[in-house]
């Protein structure tokens, strides 16, 4: 057979190979398992209504059963239960959509929420979406008053859930931190990348530096990104969704963040976190820095290994959707 022809047979088959591994698993596929954590961004619940639930124009005088159907997403990477989710609807008094308060306050979803994700070899496996349906599956809204004209209400549903993120980094320990020698596996006064979970609340700005002999120090940023409100978790592991209305109960609770910081070596004391490695920070304009000291064993040899920064908080965001109730006229 002609050597050309046996070359371009071979490079055929080599880029048939390379398309079939590349496309398989549909389109969200990575040719190689990812090296990375998380998949990142500033995500956690997506919340809207349903096109058409509640409808954008009904009429007064009971003519118009309706419902009110909020879908949540989990575009975060935090896994939620249902109980960890509440949704109320305010912005309109119930009895005159001829509804139950009750029926409007701390609904749980249909579902649990399961976060984004990636497999293995890295696919994305999209969040859970459920949905809430008010006043109920069973029960609709209706105007049953007379109005005098048009008029327009605001449908607000406000969504409180728990919770997490995780933020790692790398500390670098060196046998010895005066003298650093140029082949060294890490340098421990060098700023590194730290990977944060999906979340409206991120971890950012890692840094090390050097402190003693047998002392590091690193700080890292508490950053948000979302549009919501921060409200304190209870403690460490608890998922309770509270997102306080009282103004006294707002202002004691508002833009406090649970932060544990797990280094895996005994001896890590953060400044504000209760002189140890968890506590309560308050952000200030969104935002909060965190310092933090590791005491080392004198006898360690050179390694690196990584720091899990977790942040705990109740988050508070919400969704509009106008209604225009039509008056209907009488016959003359």
């Amino acid at each position: 057979m002609n050597k050309r022809v046996i070359f371009f047979a071979l490079i055929t088959s080599l880029l048939v190979l390379i398309s079939a591994c590349s496309n398989r698993g549909g389109t969200d596929t990575f040719t190689s398992a990812p090296n990375t954590p998380f998949l990142g961004g500033s995500a956690g619940l997506f919340i809207e209504f349903e096109e058409g639930s509640p409808p954008e124009e009904v009429t007064d005088g009971g003519t118009f059963d309706f419902n009110a159907v909020v879908t949540l997403r989990n575009d975060g990477e935090f896994n939620l239960q249902k109980e960890d989710v509440k949704v109320d609807l305010i912005g309109i008094l119930p009895q005159d959509f001829t509804a139950v308060p009750e029926d409007l306050d701390d609904k749980h979803p249909d579902d649990d929420l399961n976060a984004r994700r990636r497999d293995s070899e890295g696919n994305l496996i999209e969040g859970t979406t459920t949905f809430v349906t008010l006043p109920n599956n069973n029960d609709f809204f209706t105007f049953a008053g007379d109005l005098k004209g048009n008029q327009e209400f605001t449908f607000r549903a406000e969504v409180c859930y728990s919770y997490q993120t995780l933020g790692i980094a790398d500390l670098c320990v060196l046998k010895d931190l005066i003298n650093v020698r140029d082949d060294v596996i890490c340098d421990p006064s060098l700023s590194k990348t730290i990977h944060s979970s999906s979340a409206p609340v991120q971890v950012a700005n890692y840094r090390q530096n050097v402190l003693g002999v047998d002392k590091v120090g690193f700080s890292f940023d508490i950053v948000q990104q979302g549009n919501g409100v921060i409200y304190k978790a209870q403690e460490a592991g608890v998922n309770d969704p509270n997102c306080p209305r009282g103004a006294r109960d707002r202002r004691s609770k508002e833009n406090r963040v649970l932060v544990t910081v797990d280094t895996g070596l005994a001896n890590v004391r953060c400044t504000g976190l209760d002189g140890g490695n968890k506590g309560h920070v308050q952000l200030v304009r969104g935002r909060r820095s965190v310092t933090c000291t590791q005491e080392l064993d004198p006898g360690r040899q050179d390694f690196e290994r990584p720091i899990e920064i977790k942040l705990e908080y109740n988050y508070l965001d919400n969704k509009d959707a106008r209604v225009v109730v039509k008056h209907l006229v009488d016959s003359p």
